[in-house]
């Protein structure tokens, strides 16, 4: 079984990459599963959810043995999170369960990425969500994780950037199947809209993956929108500032939509 991890931070579009590995036939899917050992379970690492008793079976064992588990009849075992959500837990995949284990990464730029949170987080309908929090920006996290594993796992690890995959979603996901030796279909591109049950526990997170029916792409008469700034708290400007050096360097090593020219 091929075995591939997604790492990326929120309003990177990837709900929308995990719904597109969901067409193919014979894989399993696990959704965000450190994250609710981040925020929900005995070694919880934010107060976001304090007020709420712990899951005492949401632990990073449990997680790792979910996705170490032999799945019957799935070539494919896929999972995406929060790269913030394994910070100070990154020694857990030296453990010899993980040595065969594909690691990617999806990331967008951070000024529109971190405005998205900044907008969502503050959103009075998400229960716990009344308050933005750097730390949930998870660019400095996902370059830390990068890091770790180019220095301890000696392999190259698959860089996305979100804009490549809106502006060449089948040229990019064939590009990232490619690298990991997945088959690519021509169908992952396009789905359709409906429930997914195991994205419940997030709910008002996924509404837009939940009523698209594929990427929308983006293209040169696309109308762009330009993010005004101005008027935003400063935590808010200094952590896109922040963030915006750790994803220049990640970007310099993404992939590149494949027989696409680009800069």
């Amino acid at each position: 079984m091929k075995r591939v991890l997604l790492w990326t931070a929120p309003r990177c579009v990837s709900t929308a990459f995990e719904r597109s590995i969901m067409t193919l036939k014979n894989s399993k899917i696990l959704h965000e599963p450190y994250s609710t050992a981040y925020y929900f379970g005995p070694e919880r690492q934010s107060p976001r959810y304090l007020t709420t008793p712990i899951d005492e079976k949401a632990t990073y064992r449990a997680v790792n043995m979910a996705l170490q588990k032999e799945y019957d009849g799935k070539y494919l075992l896929f999972s995406k999170d929060m790269a913030y959500c394994v910070e100070n837990k990154h020694h857990l995949f030296l453990e010899d369960g993980f040595k065969d284990f594909e690691h990617t990464f999806l990331i967008r730029n951070p000024v529109k990425a971190v405005y998205s949170l900044y907008k969502l987080s503050t959103n009075p309908k998400l229960t716990g969500w009344d308050y933005f929090d750097p730390v949930e920006a998870g660019f400095q996290q996902i370059f830390e994780l990068y890091e770790f594993l180019q220095k301890h796992m000696l392999r190259a690890v698959v860089i996305v950037d979100v804009d490549d995959l809106l502006a060449f979603p089948n040229e990019t996901m064939m590009s990232y199947c490619d690298a990991l030796g997945i088959q690519y279909e021509k169908k992952m591109t396009s789905w359709e809209p409906g429930p997914i049950p195991e994205w419940d526990v997030w709910a008002g997170w996924h509404d837009d993956a939940l009523k698209s029916s594929g990427f929308r792409r983006k293209t040169s008469t696309t109308k762009k929108t330009e993010i005004d700034l101005n008027g935003l708290p400063e935590e808010v400007i200094s952590t896109i500032e922040k963030s915006k050096k750790y994803y220049d360097k990640l970007y310099a090593s993404r992939i590149r939509p494949k027989n696409v020219a680009t800069a």
